[in-house]
């Protein structure tokens, strides 16, 4: 039996109502999400990557019909991970994982963009990570992906393949990684675990390895461009071992996983209060932070350098390289996360009216975006017109420049995501869609907050 690796549900076959709950959840677990947008961006890294390729792209080794490049691998360790580990000054604590041998699961709390190349830094092995198969349309990051043992993963479709591949490499001794959380996180602290995990897990039935990272988000927020030095902690442990994964209902292995990996970056700051040096701490700040505490005006706030200011009504913060926020104005938070709690709230209260709720008003809507549309591995086809988007109570609603208007229903959505915080995707009857915005300090994160508000009424009535 097979099961969808993006399913945060234990059932596979889900009612309407459930498939709704379940699809405003879901996103892939695509392990190498923002390294892959990264290495696209520049240019010089693709002409490396190309001539690297053709120089060693055929020293592969097998593990069952997946393979990765032996050289590759050595050669990335040594050098881009050296940089990585000295950038960042990343710490290594794998004693409790010294004398074990593959095949073994390897799972982490997901909340920077490197955590799938630092966690495989840790250990001597290749890691097969779970990749979304989005990542597999640009042709060189393809071959890139292909030497280093990537899974291509569709995203919320039964993909059979993905599970054959995985026990294909367990077969064959090989170490499966893949983030139960599926993508990561904005305010720094989990997100839901994908239920299929465990599923997999009691499986597969081999160890499962947690690694538990200390400093990653608050070096690069999700939120923000640019990286910062402080500390980042990689702790290796074993959480499950096979013979209690036996004895183990799914509901436990679930469970476990879920403490396993539990971590509140601001909690351990407060514990430990780490400098993260940087420059322009704040920029982009705003593509978080969408309403302002004082005026209640949403898409108000503007970053720039370390500060983070409401245009309408001159509410304003400092960011410090601690991670907390700093100013006079009331109301006060002492970090984005905080912040963000509260923002939450106000939008779920805000939302509840009557103008929301009976789809006459638009929650969020932006202008000048680009639509896309594809299926699977295939390039996205751009529509011919730019338009505006908006996002009701029901549905998202595309009405282009020129041509006809896109209506796509919430309920016949899947796969809803935010990726390189500039593009919004999900599918809708088996095709993919894509809205693109090209103006920097637009938030995209808030089409994904108000869609779980919007989920979370829904499981209310």
């Amino acid at each position: 039996m097979y099961y969808l690796l993006d399913s945060t549900t234990p059932e596979h076959e889900l009612s309407k109502e459930e498939y709704f709950n379940t699809a405003l959840y879901a996103r892939v677990n695509s392990a190498f999400d923002n390294f892959t947008d990264i290495l696209i961006e520049y240019k010089l890294i693709n002409l490396f990557l190309k001539s690297f390729i053709m120089a060693y792209g055929g020293r592969i080794v097998a593990s069952g019909k997946y393979y990765f490049s032996k050289w590759f691998n050595k050669f990335l360790k040594a050098t881009f991970g050296k940089f990585l580990t000295l950038r960042f000054n990343v710490k290594y604590n794998t004693e409790k994982i010294q004398h074990l041998e593959p095949p073994y699961l390897i799972i982490g709390n997901h909340v920077g963009a490197w955590d799938p190349f630092l966690m495989s830094l840790g250990i001597s092995e290749p890691v097969y990570f779970v990749i979304s198969d989005a990542h597999f349309r640009h042709f060189w990051l393809k071959q890139v992906l292909k030497l280093v043992g990537g899974i291509p993963k569709s995203k919320h479709l039964a993909d059979s393949g993905t599970i054959r591949a995985i026990l294909s490499i367990k077969k064959n001794n090989g170490v499966i990684g893949l983030y139960p959380e599926g993508a990561r996180n904005w305010d720094l602290k989990n997100v839901p675990v994908f239920y299929a995990t465990a599923k997999l897990a009691k499986l597969l039935n081999i160890p499962v390895v947690n690694t538990l990272m200390e400093g990653a988000g608050l070096t690069r927020p999700r939120w923000a461009r640019s990286s910062r030095t402080g500390i980042i902690n990689m702790n290796y442990s074993i959480l499950f071992k096979p013979g209690d994964i036996e004895k183990m209902s799914v509901d436990e292995i679930y469970q476990g996983i879920i403490n396993g990996i539990h971590f509140n970056e601001y909690e351990w700051q407060d514990r430990n209060m780490i400098r993260f040096r940087g420059k322009n701490l704040a920029e982009f700040l705003d593509m978080f932070l969408v309403v302002c505490p004082r005026c209640k005006a949403l898409c108000s706030m503007y970053s720039h350098k370390n500060t983070l200011t409401c245009v309408k009504c001159g509410y304003s913060v400092n960011y410090t390289e601690y991670g907390y926020l700093d100013g006079n104005d009331e109301p006060y938070f002492n970090n984005p996360q905080t912040w963000s709690d509260w923002q939450s709230s106000y939008l779920s209260s805000l939302f509840s009216q009557t103008e929301y709720t009976s789809g006459g008003k638009a929650l969020f809507s932006d202008t000048d975006a680009m639509l896309f549309t594809g299926k699977r591995r295939s390039p996205l086809r751009q529509y011919k017109s730019r338009g505006k988007v908006e996002l009701f109570h029901d549905r998202f609603v595309f009405t282009p420049k020129k041509g006809s208007i896109y209506t796509f229903p919430l309920h016949k959505l899947s796969g809803m995501n935010v990726q390189n915080n500039n593009k919004y995707e999900f599918y809708y009857e088996d095709i993919l869609y894509r809205f693109r915005f090209t103006t920097q300090h637009k938030s995209i994160y808030k089409y994904e907050l108000a869609v779980q508000i919007i989920k979370e009424s829904y499981i209310a009535q």
